[in-house]
């Protein structure tokens, strides 16, 4: 009898094969050859799932953005604070860390193919679209200030997540979970009602 394959779970088993080698080695070590190894596939059971390294990329980007999308949707529908929501898209820990490096390769991958800088420009917008509803969230509970306006705030706080992360790749060991945790605090400070 063949083995049953859940296919959905082996493309993301790939995909956390890619991540690994990004963080490892960057983007450039990606290959379909090196992703079977890592994984411990065949070349071919890559080639079933995935058409070329930007398909394998692509895809992995997008487990990435999904896994990010799902922690700070979990904690809205928690009722978590809104510190507590935005804190699940800083790279703090080894799985946030390497998720902002996929991000960053596929970034750099993505100038000049004009399938990944759809995908890049749809990442924005979502990111958009889920720091509004956070805000939102808080305002309509009363944690904002009634002056906030919740779409420029949310600009405002992907420009601070996402240069947190680019310092971050840069120089690791000044931008601690510590020191990210509290650039944000800082700046949520200004907008939220006082305790």
């Amino acid at each position: 009898m063949p083995a049953i394959v859940d296919h959905d779970a082996r493309r993301l088993e790939i995909a956390d094969a890619v991540g690994r080698l990004v963080v490892r080695a960057g983007v450039q070590a990606v290959t379909i050859r090196a992703t079977a190894q890592e994984a411990g596939f065949s070349t071919a059971v890559i080639a079933h799932y995935f058409r070329n390294k930007e398909d394998l990329m692509n895809f992995t980007y997008l487990a990435a953005r999904d896994r990010t999308t799902s922690r700070v949707e979990r904690a809205q529908r928690a009722g978590m604070s809104v510190f507590d929501c935005l804190k699940e898209c800083l790279p703090t820990n080894e799985r946030y860390r390497g998720d902002w490096a996929v991000w960053f390769g596929l970034w750099g991958m993505a100038n000049g193919n004009p399938e990944l800088e759809a995908e890049r420009r749809r990442g924005v917008a979502e990111a958009d679209d889920l720091f509004v509803q956070v805000l939102q969230a808080a305002k309509d509970r009363g944690e904002l200030r009634e002056t906030v306006n919740c779409k420029a705030q949310a600009l405002r706080l992907m420009v601070l997540v996402n240069g947190i992360a680019t310092l971050w790749m840069q120089v690791p060991e000044r931008w601690t979970a510590k020191a990210q945790l509290a650039m944000l605090r800082d700046e949520l400070s200004e907008i939220c009602v006082p305790d």
